[in-house]
C-alpha cells in the first residue's frame, strides 16, 4: 500500500494546500508551500511544466499558466523561455519561480523535522512533463506522491513509467466514462471541480472502490457539505480556514 493511500485510509478529511496556500502567498512559491506545511496541511498541490530546453537535465517549473504573465514580472509562454531565463523571473511576493525539485526538498526537509507525512499532488499541466516528472519522482523514495492531471494522456503516459505511484484523474466537467478512466489508470482517487460533486455521482465513484477529492473549496460551509457525501479531502487556497493555529517551523 503506497504513503497516500494509507493517508486515505487513516484520514478523516484531507486538507490540501492548493498551490501551496495560494489565498495567503503568491501561488506555488516556496514561501506558499511553506505556509501551508507550517499550517499543518495534508498534502500540497502543485503544477508542473517544462521550459524551452526541455532536456533530459532540464528541471520541471512549478508554475500553473501556459504564460508567466499573471504571475511574474516578465510575459510570454513558459514553454519559449529558456531555464536560465524562468530563474530569473520573480513573483509577486519576490520569491523566484521554485524548480519541483527545489520544493521536494523543503518538503523531504519539513517531514523529517516535523516527524510528519506530507503528500506532494504533483499536477502534470504542462505537454511532455509525464518522462521528467516519473524521473525525478524516483529520486524521493521517501516522499509520498499523487499524480493527477487534466490530460489524461499524459497522466496515461507517466502510468506506463510508473505503476506504482498513485494517480488521479482530474475533471473540470463531468465526464460519464469519469471511473472508466481511472480504472483504466489504476488510480486510486477522482480528483473534480467542487461544483460537480453530488450524492449519487459520489456515491458511483465510491462503489468502484474509488475516493473522490474536490477542488476548490474555500468556506467550512462547502467543506462539510462535500464531506457529508462521502468526499475525503479537499483542495483549498485557505488553509488556515480549516487549521486552528500555525505550527512554527522546525529548528
Amino acid at each position: 500500500m503506497s504513503a497516500f493511500q494509507a493517508l486515505l485510509n487513516s484520514t478523516d478529511f484531507l486538507i490540501i494546500g492548493h498551490r501551496g496556500a495560494a489565498g495567503l502567498e503568491a501561488e506555488n512559491t516556496l514561501p506558499s508551500f511553506q505556509r501551508a506545511l507550517d499550517l499543518g496541511c495534508d498534502a500540497i498541490e502543485l503544477d508542473v511544466q517544462c521550459s524551452k530546453d526541455n532536456h533530459d537535465h532540464s528541471p520541471l517549473w512549478v508554475i500553473h499558466d501556459d504564460t508567466v504573465n499573471r504571475t511574474t514580472d516578465k510575459t510570454g509562454r513558459v514553454d519559449q523561455f529558456t531555464d536560465a531565463e524562468l530563474a530569473t523571473m520573480h513573483c509577486s511576493n519576490g520569491a523566484s519561480i521554485p524548480t519541483l525539485g527545489a520544493v521536494l526538498d523543503m518538503v523531504a526537509e519539513h517531514n523529517q523535522k516535523a516527524d510528519v507525512t506530507t503528500v506532494i499532488n504533483v499536477e502534470l499541466k504542462g505537454r511532455a512533463t509525464a518522462k521528467p516528472t516519473a524521473r525525478l519522482l524516483a529520486d524521493y523514495p521517501q516522499l509520498p506522491f499523487l499524480v493527477s492531471s487534466f490530460d489524461h494522456n499524459e497522466l496515461r503516459h507517466f502510468r506506463d513509467l510508473d505503476s506504482h505511484t498513485p494517480v488521479a484523474p482530474l475533471l473540470h466537467k463531468w465526464h460519464d466514462q469519469a471511473t472508466t478512466i481511472a480504472k483504466e489508470l489504476s488510480a486510486c482517487c477522482i480528483n473534480l471541480a467542487a461544483r460537480l460533486a453530488t450524492p449519487d455521482r459520489c456515491a458511483a465513484i465510491q462503489a468502484h472502490n474509488l475516493e473522490v477529492l474536490a477542488y476548490t473549496v474555500n468556506s467550512n460551509s462547502t467543506a462539510k457539505r462535500l464531506q457529508n457525501m462521502g468526499i475525503k479531502g479537499i483542495f483549498t487556497d485557505r488553509p488556515d480556514l480549516f487549521r486552528e493555529t500555525e505550527h512554527p517551523a522546525a529548528d
